[in-house]
C-alpha cells in the first residue's frame, strides 16, 4: 500500500516521521488548485501549500506552523515537489524525457 509520509524537524532538533495510508482523490484536486496563477505572491502560495499539506495528515501535530518551522528554507521546495510527486503517484525513480 502507498502511503504519504513526511519528516519535520521538532523543536528539540530530532526529525519525526509522519505517514498517511489514505488520502482522497478530492485532495488531489485540491493540490490542483494550488499555484501562481491562483497564488500570485510567493510567501501566500507557501503558506497556502503548507496549509494544504497538513490538511491532508489526519495527525494533529502536522499543521501547517509545523511544516513551517521544521522544514528548512532551501528544502522547502524540494518537500513540497516531493509531497505533489507522491501524492500524484509520480514516481521517482524516473527522469524527465528529454525534448
Amino acid at each position: 500500500m502507498s502511503r504519504l509520509e513526511i519528516k519535520i524537524r521538532q523543536k528539540n532538533g530530532e526529525y519525526k516521521k509522519y505517514e498517511q495510508n489514505w488520502v482522497p482523490t478530492r485532495k488531489l484536486l485540491e493540490a490542483l488548485d494550488i499555484g501562481p496563477e491562483t497564488y500570485p505572491e510567493i510567501k501566500e502560495m507557501n503558506e497556502k501549500q503548507a496549509e494544504f499539506i497538513a490538511s491532508v495528515f489526519d495527525d494533529k501535530e502536522v499543521t501547517k506552523d509545523a511544516i513551517l518551522d521544521g522544514v528548512a528554507a532551501w528544502e522547502f521546495a524540494p518537500f513540497v515537489d516531493g509531497f505533489l510527486d507522491k501524492l500524484m503517484g509520480v514516481d521517482p525513480n524516473l527522469e524527465a524525457e528529454e525534448q
